[in-house]
């Protein structure tokens, strides 16, 4: 009876594997490739309250009404600026400046003279806490200085490298305040009124401070 029963169930078996074609195929797992995006990395733009200062030099260009004073400052400006950020640690950025009061010398407003800057960046950064990033800024700009109120207008501009430093503080994961100090000209050769002129670097250094907040996408 138990060989009966054995035949039975081998005869049953083999009709199973011919109807099915006799093949038997092992199971295969699925490989599922997972790919892991920088979540540091996206658009941003952001915008910051700036102080903006001409070092004092004897025989300064602009404005020349007062020798030895005080350095020249703009203490109402603003700066905008767009960027990308590929990874924590590299970005680029773009950034204009625009002063929104009257040149100063010695606290007191002296000439209309306009102050603009705009450059791009190489922004370099290094997180040294979770929430805490420290940053350098490389460049080209272009900054201009101009009076645009005078029957005679005087303008000077100039263009090259720029550089920063700065630092940031993570609110969240989007928004963030910084602050950094930027060198925007020191050039050698200075357009005047549409003439280049030499040997007025030491006149025309020109700084800034902004302190901001930026919004990344």
């Amino acid at each position: 009876m138990k060989k009966l029963t054995l035949s039975i169930a081998t005869i049953v078996a083999m009709s199973s594997f011919a109807i099915a074609g006799g093949d038997i195929e092992p199971v295969v797992e699925a490989v599922t490739e997972v790919v892991t995006q920088d979540s540091s990395a996206g658009f941003y733009i952001g915008g910051a309250y700036t102080y903006a200062m001409e070092a004092e030099r004897t025989g300064r260009i602009t404005p020349n009404l007062i020798v030895g004073a005080d350095d020249t400052t703009w203490e109402i400006a603003g700066m905008v600026m767009a960027g990308y950020q590929i990874n924590k640690y590299f970005a680029v950025e773009a950034r204009f400046t625009a002063s929104l009061d009257d040149a100063k010398y010695n606290n007191v407003d002296v000439a209309d003279y306009d102050l603009t800057n705009a450059a791009i960046y190489a922004k370099v950064m290094y997180p040294v806490a979770e929430i805490v990033t420290v940053y350098g800024l490389v460049g080209y700009g272009q900054t201009t200085i101009e009076d645009a109120n005078a029957l005679v207008k005087d303008k000077y501009e100039t263009d090259g490298l720029q550089w920063g430093v700065g630092a940031s503080y993570n609110v969240n994961e989007n928004l963030s305040v910084f602050v950094d100090y930027t060198k925007l000209a020191m050039i050698d050769e200075v357009d005047v009124n549409g003439v280049t002129v030499t040997g007025l670097a030491d006149d025309f250094d020109v700084s800034t401070v902004n302190v901001g907040i930026s919004y990344k996408f």
